[in-house]
C-alpha cells in the first residue's frame, strides 16, 4: 500500500473582505490518500445451489492524517474513495423450477478524531455515511428448453401389444404431448453488473479542543450473496439451482483536513419544513 500525506498552514489577508479587520485570518490543511487500486475488499458466493443457502462477508480499513487545532476551531473534513461494486446472479432449470439469486454490494466511512498520545474518539458528523450500494436480484420460473419429442400414442397397439412387449409397434397419433412425449434440457438466465464510480462526503467536527488530533476515515465494505428456492415448485418436479456472487472494494481514496471557524449559532439543528 502506498501512504501518501500532505500538510500545509495558508494565511489569507482577511483586510479586502473586511474593513474591521485588524489582522488576518488563518486557515490549515492536512490531507492523506492512497493510490492504490483495490483496498478493503469483501467477497461472497454461492455456485449452483439447489437448496436456499447465504453467504455475506466483510473487511475495514482506515486511512489516517494528523493536524493541530488552535482552541475553539471547527474542523471540515473531505472524503473521497472510489467504489467498486460487482454483482452476478443466475439460475437454471427446467419443467417449472422457481427461485430467486440475490447478489448485494455496499462500503460506507465513519470520520473520527482521536487526541495524538491517547483521549476518547470522537465521531464527526452526521456518523457513517453510505457512500455506494446495490441490491440485485434475479427471479425466474423456468420450463426448460425442448430437447426432442416423440410422437406415439403409448397404449396398446393393434395387435394388443402393450409398451415393453416384444414386437410392439407404436402408432403416432398426430398429436404431440409435450409433458408426455418430449424431453427438455435445462434453461439458465443470468445478469451481471460491474461498476466503479468517485464518491464524496463532508463531515463537520464542531468546537475542537486545542491540541493535536488523528483523524481516521474508517472504511467498511460488506458483500452478501444469496439463493432462495421455490420449494413448491420443486415438489410439483421442477429442478433448479442457483448462483451468486458479490464484490465490494474501495479503490483509490483520500482524506483532506481543513480548520474552519464557524459562525456563531450556525452549528444547530434546524428542521425543514416543505
Amino acid at each position: 500500500m502506498k501512504l501518501n500525506t500532505l500538510l500545509l498552514a495558508v494565511s489569507i489577508a482577511s483586510s479586502a473582505f473586511s474593513a474591521h479587520a485588524a489582522g488576518a485570518a488563518s486557515a490549515k490543511f492536512a490531507a492523506a490518500w492512497n493510490d492504490d487500486p483495490v483496498n478493503f475488499v469483501s467477497v461472497a458466493v454461492i455456485s449452483d445451489a439447489i437448496a436456499d443457502a447465504q453467504v455475506m462477508a466483510t473487511n475495514d480499513g482506515y486511512l489516517v492524517t494528523t493536524i493541530k487545532v488552535p482552541q475553539d476551531k471547527e474542523l471540515l473534513v473531505g472524503v473521497s474513495a472510489e467504489i467498486g461494486l460487482t454483482t452476478d446472479t443466475s439460475l437454471k432449470g427446467k419443467d417449472g423450477g422457481a427461485a430467486k439469486a440475490i447478489a448485494d454490494g455496499s462500503a460506507w466511512v465513519l470520520l473520527t478524531a482521536t487526541p495524538v498520545g491517547g483521549g476518547e474518539s470522537v465521531n464527526a458528523a452526521p456518523g457513517a455515511v453510505m457512500l455506494s450500494k446495490r441490491i440485485q436480484e434475479l427471479n425466474a420460473t423456468l420450463g426448460g428448453v425442448l430437447d426432442t419429442c416423440t410422437d406415439y400414442t403409448g397404449g396398446m397397439d393393434e395387435n394388443g401389444l402393450m409398451p415393453g412387449d416384444e414386437g410392439y409397434v407404436d402408432t403416432p397419433d398426430g398429436t404431440i404431448d409435450a409433458a408426455l412425449e418430449c424431453t427438455t434440457t435445462d434453461e439458465q438466465i443470468g445478469l451481471m453488473q460491474d461498476t466503479l464510480a468517485a464518491h464524496h462526503f463532508n463531515f463537520i467536527l464542531p468546537n475542537m479542543d486545542a491540541g493535536n488530533y488523528e483523524i481516521r476515515a474508517h472504511f467498511m465494505t460488506r458483500a452478501s450473496a444469496e439463493v432462495d428456492i421455490d420449494e413448491v415448485s420443486v415438489a410439483e418436479g421442477g429442478t433448479i439451482s442457483g448462483s451468486s456472487y458479490a464484490k465490494a472494494f474501495v479503490g483509490k481514496h483520500m482524506v483532506t483536513v481543513q480548520q474552519v471557524r464557524a459562525v456563531k449559532g450556525s452549528l444547530v439543528d434546524v428542521d425543514i419544513v416543505d
